[in-house]
């Protein structure tokens, strides 16, 4: 018995065919459906619906990432079953393979792709193959659950036995009747699907008058009419009230009875009926039937759910699962074919996706409140979010002013001693003020590491905005001085002839034809934005103080309006002016023509003062960037009632920093000195300021 018992556990049988008793027809039912119905694909309620999913689907992206040891995951772009899948073969692209592979997996529950390898053993092509051609088989004996796969390509040919190595096969669950096949999706509603086609028939069939004739025209009293009187009627009244002659007067010449026959628009109405299906085989394939357009579908609009909310529907319990499923096939008989695929997996990148867009919106919200709430690592929220992540991101952000309160015992402040100022001695802590002091101070230090982590993303896009600013400004002032200098034939041989005006006048004329106020306006607009946005980044920041994050009206309206100001601060007309005499004299002196002349004007008004628009655009943004945080800090903090600040400068030792700044380091200063040493701080300097909330009394 125990034999036994071991060899029932260690050998599984399998049954070689679908059992007879599970290929009977439907339920309560002799007749046929499935064979009535063929293959769905030319049955409108079948592919209107798969169809939606066909063109749904390549909004999202294939991918596949590789998570290491470490946790460190990396997206492989350039990984070539990627490269295989975008180009299966000579004749179609991937739109085509993956709308094709939908159909099928929708319409029967299995697709298959037909593996075409190179010299080197590896997949070279891919190849569709409609579903009704490709049969998975099993050994004889049951002892094998899969052995090959027979391919009947018809035409004459033989079926061949391909290895299942060279097929993948994508399939929707199992089907219980075959385990060796997937259970299409609309099995469970073949009926619906032949009552949506009987019922078209049905309307098709007499909107052609099966033979039904539209009106009786009889006698009165049973008399009795000659063929030849018989066709001469039926002849004038098809002539008298046909086509355009509809709806005149009938006036016979003998007692005779007209009567209608045959059926109204009402009487073949099958909307009913017709809306079952539609119904049921969206609800089979997860997709909401308004999306796809049906009536039945649009009715239930009006009960609340919009048209949004459907989509979002059909994308989560519709378009994604199919999804995953593919992916998932692909990662056991596809990807294995390319190499080692250890940490490997596929995916579907599902950012550009639009009805998604709310979802993932959401998402960021919620991964934002665990990961700034402290209870959450960065790393995960990277990671879910589908950013790349290393170990750098395995910290914890937590609030510098939350106190660790054990249950029932009262506030805990910390107790550090504060490290000294260059030549001055520790000082230890006096009582609770002082400890106050120095909870504050570290406050302040951890709020500028905040600071110093948005700089550079801030600082980096103003740069780009600038250098997209100067690229236009120098673009428009070679436009107009091109014809300008053509004009008066301004160059080497026109100088030497004493016909050139003077450069002072040319330089006027550009100027003046550039309409240097509007670009003025601009530039004063794109410094506003900037002020504004670095002003929410500081916002967030200071909930690390226990100060709101929401930025109100006025403050926004302040800090923008000191934007403005510090716009007016770049003379963008004396550059230029300086720039055009500039490139005049150096154009001159080169030889150069109009053409040239006007070339070399683009690039003196892009660069200013400065080498290049690259080099000008990034020291103007690493600038104004940390001067529009000082001001932000300053006036999101007095919103908030708060009087002083630290003051944080000459952080970078005596070698390198001015000796007065280094020693206003650590200060306790008002809001209006504060506000008067970031206007009086020059360019690239490392002045920041801190809420300040000790008492140093």
């Amino acid at each position: 018995m125990f034999k036994a018992f071991k060899k029932a556990l260690s050998a599984m049988l399998h049954s070689p065919q679908a059992p007879v008793a599970m290929q009977r027809m439907l339920t309560r039912t002799r007749f046929d459906y499935r064979k009535a119905i063929g293959d769905g694909l030319d049955s409108s309620v079948v592919t209107a619906p798969i169809q939606w999913i066909q063109r749904a689907a390549p909004e999202a992206n294939l991918t596949v990432k590789r998570k290491d040891r470490a946790g460190q995951v990396t997206q492989l772009d350039d990984h070539p079953m990627l490269a295989l899948i975008a180009r299966p073969n000579a004749f179609y692209g991937d739109l085509t393979l993956w709308t094709a592979t939908v159909m099928s997996y929708c319409l029967a529950g299995n697709a298959y792709w037909i593996k075409l390898r190179n010299g080197i053993g590896r997949p070279g092509e891919l190849w569709y193959v409609p579903h009704w051609l490709m049969e998975p088989k099993g050994s004889q004996d049951g002892t094998e659950f899969l052995t090959h796969y027979l391919y009947s390509p018809g035409g004459g040919h033989e079926p061949l036995r391909l290895d299942p190595a060279d097929v993948v096969h994508f399939r929707q669950g199992m089907d219980p009747r075959n385990p060796r096949l997937g259970l299409s999706p609309i099995d469970g509603v073949i009926r619906e699907i032949f009552m949506d086609l009987e019922s078209s028939n049905f309307v098709a069939s007499l909107l052609r008058n099966m033979g039904v004739p539209g009106v009786v025209i009889s006698p009165k009293n049973g008399g009795v009419v000659s063929a030849e009187d018989v066709e001469a009627t039926k002849a004038w009244f098809s002539q008298a009230f046909s086509g355009d002659r509809r709806g005149g007067p009938l006036v016979m010449g003998a007692p005779t009875d007209v009567s209608p026959y045959g059926f109204n628009p009402q009487q073949m109405n099958m909307s009913e009926a017709r809306d079952i299906a539609e119904e049921r085989i969206c609800a089979c394939l997860g997709i909401p039937a308004a999306v796809v357009g049906f009536g039945s579908g649009l009715q239930s609009t009006k009960v609340g759910a919009t048209m949004e909310e459907m989509v979002k529907l059909a994308w989560r319990n519709g378009v994604l699962p199919i999804m995953r499923v593919l992916a998932d096939e692909l990662d056991r008989s596809l990807l294995p074919d390319f190499g080692n695929t250890a940490g490997l997996k596929s995916g579907w990148d599902v950012s550009d996706v639009l009805a998604l867009q709310d979802d993932l919106d959401k998402k960021a919200s919620r991964w934002n409140t665990m990961v700034g709430g402290g209870w959450a690592q960065v790393y995960e929220g990277r990671e879910d979010m589908g950013l790349e992540v290393d170990d750098s991101h395995r910290i914890y952000l937590r609030p510098a002013m939350s106190l660790e309160v054990p249950a029932g015992a009262p506030p805990r402040l910390p107790d550090p001693t504060p490290q000294p100022q260059t030549g001055q001695q520790p000082v230890p802590p006096k009582g609770e003020k002082a400890r106050a002091g120095i909870a504050a101070r570290r406050s302040g230090a951890a709020y500028l590491r905040a600071l110093q982590g948005q700089e550079a993303p801030l600082s980096k896009a103003f740069e780009q905005t600038l250098k997209r600013f100067f690229k236009t400004f120098g673009k428009d002032a070679r436009a107009v001085a091109a014809p300008l200098l053509q004009a008066e034939d301004v160059g080497p041989k026109a100088a030497d002839a004493g016909e050139a005006k003077a450069d002072d006048l040319i330089v006027s004329q550009i100027l003046d034809r550039l309409g240097i106020a509007a670009h003025r306006t601009t530039f004063q607009r794109l410094y506003e934005a900037h002020f504004v946005e670095t002003a929410k980044a500081v916002s967030e920041a200071a909930e690390l103080l226990g100060i709101s994050g929401s930025l109100p009206d006025p403050v926004a309206r302040a800090i923008a309006a000191a934007g403005g100001r510090r716009s007016g601060l770049v003379d963008l007309t004396a550059q230029a002016r300086e720039g055009l005499f500039d490139a005049l004299a150096e154009g001159r002196a080169a030889g150069e023509g109009a053409a040239q002349l006007a070339e070399r004007i683009g690039v003196h008004i892009e660069s200013g003062p400065w080498g290049s628009s690259e080099i000008r655009a990034r020291t103007i943004a690493r600038t104004e960037t940390k001067y529009a945080q000082n001001v932000s800090t300053i006036e999101r903090a007095k919103a908030a009632a708060v009087e002083r600040f630290i003051v944080f400068d000459g952080r970078l030792g005596p070698d390198r920093s001015d000796p007065d700044h280094i020693a206003r380091d650590g200060s306790i200063v008002s809001a209006d000195e504060a506000s008067q040493m970031a206007s009086d701080e020059h360019p690239n300097g490392t002045l920041s300021f801190a809420p300040y909330f000790g008492d140093d009394d």
